[in-house]
């Protein structure tokens, strides 16, 4: 799998992750998902991900941190309403700020550009430029 593949399958467990956090711990949800993992061809593709260094990373570092990602989305959602914000535009926002945050092989701007295709692809129309928005803030506000 490519590195937006394993992204994409990232952003779904974290997605997930946002509706059974009360009910179930990470790795065992991990393990779930894992085991009932298909790909596009219905292939099975769980061994794959689960020894890839950056899914398992990204999964447990954003569970691992998610209040202090949701602070920095609120932060910069001034003008929105946490309620508003699609449950979808907040996994993907989760994922960026912690690749831009934590991962340090991973340039801003490529976070921030995978996060709008993520967006364009899972989201609603107009959500890319919501999260660009977000994503952006957060960056020029870190900088100063």
């Amino acid at each position: 799998m490519n590195r937006r593949e394993v992204r994409e399958a990232a952003l779904c467990m974290i997605f997930d992750y946002s509706f059974h956090s009360d009910d179930i711990d990470g790795n065992e949800q991990l393990e779930l998902y894992l085991d009932n993992f298909q790909d596009k061809d219905e292939k099975n593709i769980s061994e794959e991900l689960r020894s890839d260094e950056y899914f398992t990373k990204v999964y447990f570092g954003v569970i691992s941190n998610i209040d202090e990602l949701d602070a920095i989305i609120e932060a910069n959602s001034k003008k929105w309403s946490s309620k508003r914000i699609s449950r979808v535009s907040r996994s993907i926002l989760r994922l960026a700020l912690y690749e831009i945050r934590y991962v340090d092989d991973i340039p801003e701007e490529v976070s921030i550009n995978e996060a709008v295709e993520l967006a364009k692809k899972f989201d609603a129309d107009e959500s890319y430029s919501f999260v660009n928005g977000i994503l952006g803030a957060y960056v020029r506000g870190e900088k100063k």
